[in-house]
């Protein structure tokens, strides 16, 4: 086994299934067990929070060859490092989004190939409480297929039949998907998961596609946005939420405290972003947050009950927006897998009426849908699909 380690040139990585829940204790979720290491066990782990070699680490864990080597094989044994993929998750074929096609990204955003560009982000460093939502875009593309199927046939999308809106759905609008993006550390908050999103949304946006990402926590949002800004540096924000993840307007270093519970403030503190609207929030806190002209808030339920004229006056026509979701501004009765739900909220009807309107109405160059946590019932996964689905139903109508 001597020579295996400066010979073996295999990357390993911390397993993804992974959810740390102590100094040195970790929950495998895809076996359902603890695995608890010591302190320079858990440090060896950490140096593969970035893939890398062996070998690679040799020189800074203080260990000898075949003592480093016999510990890096039990933690593969264990389950705690697995062989990295540099090419990612995504694979040419069938199983994206809807049963859209996963592509590379040259793939999804050659010629016209593509209208709607999904992404998945299996990262959830910045949420505070219940983690789990980095698995939430595999969740959402194994229940997703039970709304729609993705029919690219002859290279003109037919949608589906809707019965309740006497229309077809996604009609002429084409649909690629690249997977789970390669977020890098699963244990470093506010870093590569970050970079590669807003490179990659800024990509998808500057090629004229609109691009979906699927998360992971709210934190996300921020990077979405800020690479979406690159295309369209005049934009509104259409924010969905039990919480307003917002204290005041904020322009300091969001690579130092930027999490899911405050990264709305990063964003109105943007001055390229001319409009935030909140929809949903009802989280009761110690004191208000600072008023900015930017951002109206319509609290709980409130924009369901009046018309949709009321709600559009404080979105202006000139602006494009981006949508971001958070599943707990739907009531939990409807969407209970979230790591932070709330009593009340939007009735699923309520939620996919809202967008809808808001969509049809004005420019949307964008959206996530954030915080879906995996459930075995698939009510929740079901829910969230859907609300995806109709937000671009409506967001591209008339593209196709």
């Amino acid at each position: 086994m001597g020579d295996r380690l400066t010979a073996d040139a295999r990357m390993l990585v911390l397993n993804r299934d992974l959810v740390r829940t102590g100094a040195g204790t970790f929950w495998l979720t895809a076996e359902g067990r603890e695995i608890s290491l010591g302190p320079s066990m858990a440090t060896l782990g950490y140096q593969f929070a970035v893939p890398t070699t062996v070998a690679a680490v040799a020189d800074g864990t203080g260990m000898d060859g075949s003592v480093l080597t016999e510990a890096v094989t039990r933690l593969e044994d264990l389950g705690v490092l697995v062989a990295h993929n540099p090419a990612g998750r995504a694979v040419t074929g069938t199983g994206g989004l809807f049963q859209s096609p996963l592509l590379s990204v040259a793939e999804a955003l050659a010629g016209g190939t593509s209208d709607v560009v999904v992404f998945g982000v299996p990262y959830d460093v910045g949420a505070s409480h219940r983690p789990g939502s980095r698995f939430g875009p595999d969740y959402l593309r194994r229940v997703s297929g039970s709304l729609f199927q993705y029919r690219p046939e002859a290279g003109s999308p037919t949608g589906m039949w809707d019965p309740a809106r006497g229309r077809r759905v996604l009609s002429g609008v084409r649909l690629a998907d690249l997977g789970d993006i390669d977020v890098g550390s699963v244990l470093t908050r506010n870093a590569e998961a970050f970079d590669v999103t807003e490179q990659l949304t800024s990509r998808i946006t500057g090629a004229g596609r609109f691009p979906v990402m699927l998360g992971g926590d709210h934190s996300l949002a921020l990077a979405a946005i800020r690479g979406v800004l690159r295309t369209h540096p005049r934009l509104g924000v259409i924010h969905i939420d039990a919480h307003a993840d917002y204290a005041g307007p904020r322009q300091d270093d969001w690579r130092q405290d930027c999490h899911h519970g405050n990264f709305m403030g990063w964003v109105v503190g943007d001055e390229r972003v001319e409009r935030v609207v909140q929809f949903g929030i009802r989280q009761l806190t110690a004191t208000d947050t600072e008023p900015s002209p930017k951002v109206t808030r319509w609290s709980g339920r409130s924009a369901a009950r009046v018309p949709i004229d009321e709600v559009l006056a404080d979105l202006p026509e000139d602006l494009p927006y981006y949508v971001t979701v958070d599943v707990d501004g739907v009531d939990p009765a409807f969407i209970p897998a979230t790591g932070t739900p709330l009593p009340g909220g939007f009735t699923h009807t309520e939620a996919v009426t809202l967008l809808e309107g808001l969509c049809a109405a004005r420019r949307v160059v964008g959206m996530d849908l954030v915080e879906l946590i995996a459930d075995s019932s698939d009510q929740s996964g079901l829910v969230a699909a859907d609300i995806v689905l109709r937000t671009i139903d409506a967001a591209t109508a008339g593209r196709g």
